[in-house]
């Protein structure tokens, strides 16, 4: 059971360029690699799961920006004040994980760090955010980690299999993630 109610998004958007094709689209398990990742969010339990950067989904309010720009789009369309995002890019990330970043979630930002790195899409942000989002997106610079410097950030450490964090960015990878599958 989940310690508060939190709304969930998957970024699904980009241009795909390295992969040279929509990567939400890829077949992956019983379906797509969008369809994994919202079958994950859906086994928390989480009653809200929105998908931002596709024609189905949560339309982004300034479009080309790059993630923060769905970041922007899905906090503002989410019901719940604190939203757990992740990119459609990483299928093997651990449902375990996504709990832990939830629950130790307390306000401004929650992501995951592991090996050095951090990973803004796989975070919890609240809700609040946004203006600070649309403050950004309004500029040049529109990294993630220029909202990271602005907000209350918290980092749970991973610990796990390296591997399962993996993006699938390229063919390369997405055949290497298929054969962990």
């Amino acid at each position: 059971m989940l310690p508060t109610a939190f709304s969930a998004v998957v970024l699904a958007g980009g241009y795909s360029s390295r992969m040279g094709q929509d990567k939400a689209a890829l077949p992956f398990g019983n379906g797509t690699l969008l369809d994994h990742q919202v079958r994950k969010l859906r086994s928390l339990g989480l009653d809200e799961v929105l998908i931002s950067g596709t024609e189905q989904g949560v339309p982004d309010v300034y479009p080309h920006r790059g993630p923060l720009s769905g970041i922007h789009a899905g906090l503002l369309a989410a019901k719940h004040d604190a939203v757990l995002f992740l990119g459609v890019d990483v299928p093997l990330v651990p449902a375990e994980t996504l709990l832990a970043l939830i629950e130790a979630h307390t306000g401004g930002v929650t992501l995951l760090g592991h090996g050095g790195k951090l990973e803004p899409l796989i975070a919890v942000y609240d809700r609040s955010l946004a203006g600070d989002c649309e403050a950004i997106l309004r500029t040049e610079h529109t990294s993630v980690r220029r909202l990271l410097d602005v907000a209350q950030v918290k980092t749970i450490t991973y610990t796990g299999d390296e591997a399962l964090l993996t993006n699938c960015n390229t063919p390369e990878t997405y055949r290497e993630l298929l054969a962990l599958l």
